[in-house]
């Protein structure tokens, strides 16, 4: 049996992505961003994988595929929304340092952990927002502030329409991360959507090593999002809008 090291299951993951030509020089990144998580478990969920393995070939790969499909540009201010380990939104900061990344999670372990992260990776306009969407959707200093959104195992295409909507720009854009039961959800979510202010605009569909099947789901903000939302704390999940 051959092991092989996290350094070169991350290159043969961003060569399967065709990726490794953009990106093969942010290995050692990418590496230690795995060990760090792979230390935060012991003290925390951070991701469902927990091997160095699953880590690399999922989480991971499933989060740079947004680079095949998106082109992000310098100075894009993004959000990672519900960020937990730092996922999808880490690897694609490593990957694309010249964005501007926020990452939002309401867990103080977590954002205490993505703030050591972004210190021991050493990376640059980068931010951590702790806290609650419905709040931070309902401040001034953020509402409408944001040009893309990045979501992954969060919540229901209709709830996060709600909460991310109101944070984006109209131009900008919301990405959905999503499994095979993303297409009914997306569907379910269009009067969720169009409320909010948005509309789906493209999909792109792709398979984890494992098989799994993924697809992204870019939703574009056309319209400002009406004052009342997004609705206090925990009222979306509860009451998705209809």
């Amino acid at each position: 049996m051959i092991i092989k090291s996290n350094d070169q299951m991350i290159i043969e993951m961003l060569e399967e992505l065709d990726l490794k030509a953009e990106y093969g020089s942010k290995v050692n990144q990418l590496s230690l961003y795995v060990s760090l998580l792979m230390d935060g478990l012991k003290k925390t969920r951070l991701t469902g994988d927990k091997t160095a393995e699953g880590i690399i070939n999922n989480q991971i790969y499933d989060s740079l595929a947004l680079l095949k499909y998106y082109d992000l540009n310098p100075g894009t201010v993004t959000v990672d929304l519900g960020s937990g380990g730092g996922l999808p939104g880490m690897p694609v900061k490593i990957c694309k340092p010249d964005i501007k990344m926020h990452f939002m999670d309401a867990n103080r372990k977590k954002a205490l952990f993505l703030a050591h992260t972004i210190k021991k990776l050493q990376i640059k306009q980068a931010e951590v927002l702790y806290g609650r969407a419905e709040d931070y959707g309902q401040k001034a200093e953020h509402r409408g502030r944001y040009e893309l959104i990045l979501i992954k195992a969060v919540a229901n295409a209709a709830v996060l329409a709600e909460l991310a909507l109101p944070l984006l720009k109209v131009g900008g854009m919301v990405v959905l991360y999503k499994g095979p039961l993303g297409a009914k959800e997306i569907e379910q979510a269009k009067i969720a959507f169009v409320t909010c202010g948005g509309k789906p605009e493209k999909s792109y569909h792709y398979k984890l090593e494992s098989g799994e099947e993924r697809s992204l789901y870019l939703i574009k903000k056309y319209n400002i999002t009406p004052p009342q939302y997004p609705r206090s704390a925990g009222k979306p999940s509860k009451y998705p809008i209809k």
